[in-house]
């Protein structure tokens, strides 16, 4: 999976191509306990990176700072509550569902949220 690192290159890229977008927000460097977390789950198995290719979606990972420190206003911009906080959007852009972390969850839990958010299968 290729994941994207920018915020705005990732909003134009599903633009851009018309798909659905996975955006994972987690602190950026690693002092954010839950998002190592998230990122040791996400190691252990490809189940969220094959889902994405399979399906088409855009995924990215955007690193942001401690709460003190963001000065940009990520996390009101996003409706950012905690993190890891992951954002799914339809291929029109509309955000279609969000959620931090998935206590006991693995990397298959987040492709089964997805699921449950998704409507294109609709």
């Amino acid at each position: 999976m290729n994941w994207i690192s920018d915020i705005e290159e990732a909003l134009s890229a599903r633009e851009q191509q018309q798909k659905r977008l996975l955006m994972i927000f987690k602190g950026a460097g690693d002092w954010c306990p839950w998002c190592n977390k998230l990122d040791v789950l996400l190691k252990e198995s490809s189940a969220l990176d094959d889902y994405l290719e399979s399906e088409g979606i855009l995924g990215a990972k955007i690193g942001i700072p401690r709460k003190p420190e963001d000065v940009t206003g990520i996390r009101e911009r996003f409706g950012i509550t905690g993190i890891p906080f992951l954002v799914f959007y339809a291929e029109d852009g509309r955000a279609e569902g969000a959620t931090e972390y998935i206590d006991d969850g693995n990397a298959q839990s987040y492709v089964d949220w997805i699921e449950s958010v998704d409507s294109s299968g609709l």
